[in-house]
């Protein structure tokens, strides 16, 4: 089968590269070709240094959307030219199978180049856009132009793909898109082999994420004023100073690491007995399975979508912002039995859920639906 993967609007090769996940996401592709002998043309909003961030792939094909047309240094004109990109392609790219859109932004793109080349087009979303909208307190106008987008996508679409069951019963409830294209495959993960708990820190803290509102890290810090605890933060963004400060105030040794890429970040997890994510929202939380398959003790707060992850007190602790942190990893430290076991039915859960074989399969027979 080969595959058209329209990327996320204004998202380049050169963006997955520099945010650290270019290694994550381009090991999917590469399980897809090596077991399914799937191919692929990546479409992404980059230019001709695209082309060597992934060289001599034999299974990918690199489109610069920007070595084919001038990119506009505005936004909002690059909102406009994007109208122009399907029928750009068109004349470029004749044989594929099917076509793939990643997340919402840039749907309208992908739906056009359907429309213009009459082939099944499978959307896939990490997250709800406009849900996030509203928890981040967006404009009125900016929610409505979301919702827009999430039901112009929805009727258009052969199949729209969901990371978690919470969006997909939304979604349902929401919109009136026809319920039957409605999929859900959750976020992928690569099963390795785990270092023993006893071997790792017992007394830092790992958490991973945007340095932002939604991750609520002033919470995590704060919650370990003036004790022995130490937190390792992975993570960029607006409010590292902020946060910097913060730590200072409350006397808490927090180390702000910075971005790793994944074939890095990915051996960090096994360092660590405890990961700990304060985020007020999420969507298939990503670092939450990955550090439960690594063996960590995942503690969470107590949000729809942790919870559809995590069985609070079997595979993690999921803790209400009421809670007191420190009481609760000082309380998991004392029961070394009880780690073991939240510790194996993590990975056990994600092995079931969300390994990257079953991932996989799941995604192959949704794009069969539509295509036999």
């Amino acid at each position: 089968m080969k595959i058209i993967y329209f990327f996320t609007f204004d998202y380049s090769l050169q963006v997955w590269k520099d945010s650290g996940n270019l290694d994550r996401e381009l090991e999917y592709f590469e399980f897809l070709n090596r077991k399914y002998n799937h191919t692929f043309i990546f479409i992404t909003y980059g230019d001709i240094s695209d082309y060597k961030i992934i060289d001599n792939c034999e299974y990918i094909e690199v489109v610069p959307i920007y070595a084919l047309i001038k990119k506009s240094k505005s936004k909002f004109m690059r909102y406009v030219q994007s109208f122009k990109i399907p029928f750009v392609l068109k004349n470029k790219i004749k044989n594929f199978d099917i076509i793939k859109q990643n997340q919402l932004l840039g749907s309208w793109v992908s739906i056009v180049f359907k429309i213009i080349t009459k082939k099944p087009i499978v959307t896939r979303t990490g997250y709800d856009m406009f849900l996030f909208s509203v928890y981040e307190k967006k404009s009125i106008f900016i929610r409505v132009l979301y919702y827009l987008l999430t039901q112009f996508t929805l009727i258009f679409s052969n199949i729209y793909t969901v990371s978690s069951s919470v969006d997909k019963h939304f979604i349902q409830k929401n919109y009136f898109a026809t319920q039957n294209k409605i999929e859900l495959i959750p976020n992928w993960i690569r099963i390795e082999e785990n270092k023993p708990l006893k071997s790792r820190s017992q007394n830092k803290i790992l958490s991973i994420g945007r340095l932002e509102h939604q991750k609520n890290l002033s919470y995590l810090i704060s919650s370990f004023e003036n004790t022995n605890y130490e937190i390792d933060l992975y993570g960029v963004g607006s409010l590292q100073t902020e946060l910097k400060e913060l730590a200072k105030e409350k006397r808490v040794k927090v180390n702000f690491l910075g971005v790793l890429p994944f074939s890095e970040l990915k051996k960090v997890y096994n360092d660590y007995k405890f990961f700990i994510s304060t985020s007020y929202f999420e969507g298939n939380p990503k670092t939450i399975l990955e550090a439960m398959s690594r063996g960590c003790i995942v503690v969470a707060s107590n949000i729809k979508n942790n919870q559809e992850v995590i069985d609070d007190s079997i595979n993690g602790i999921l803790f209400d912002f009421n809670g007191n942190l420190e009481s609760i990893i000082n309380e998991l430290n004392k029961d070394k039995n009880i780690t073991e076991i939240i510790s194996q039915n993590a990975v056990n859960k994600v092995i079931k859920n969300n390994g990257i074989e079953n991932v996989c399969e799941l995604e192959v027979n949704t794009m069969k639906k539509i295509l036999f």
